[in-house]
């Protein structure tokens, strides 16, 4: 997949008044191995990176199911370890 592919995918992923009423979007903690950088994740759109040397975190806010898969499935392709993804959600579950 092109990165302009890619990058219309994720556009496409995104949460708007189109989406549907069953999806909840979701803020996400991806735990990886390996120094990232903001750069590297830059095709992702709207992913930051905390990166403290042989480990770095993710957030992936707003993401549906859709999103997380595209995101993990991207990772992957570049053969990133994923150590664990988490919810990121407030205390009691709610978003934001």
């Amino acid at each position: 997949m092109t990165r302009s592919a890619f990058r219309w995918t994720l556009v496409r992923m995104k949460t708007g008044p189109d989406r549907s009423a069953d999806r909840k979007a979701h803020h996400y903690r991806i735990t990886v191995r390996g120094g990232l950088t903001q750069r590297f994740v830059e095709p992702l759109d709207e992913v930051f990176v905390e990166s403290t040397g042989d480990v770095s975190v993710l957030g992936c806010e707003d993401a549906d199911q859709a999103k997380l898969q595209a995101v993990l499935g991207w990772l992957y392709a570049r053969g990133v370890e994923i150590v664990s993804v988490v919810p990121d959600d407030g205390p009691d579950g709610v978003d934001g």
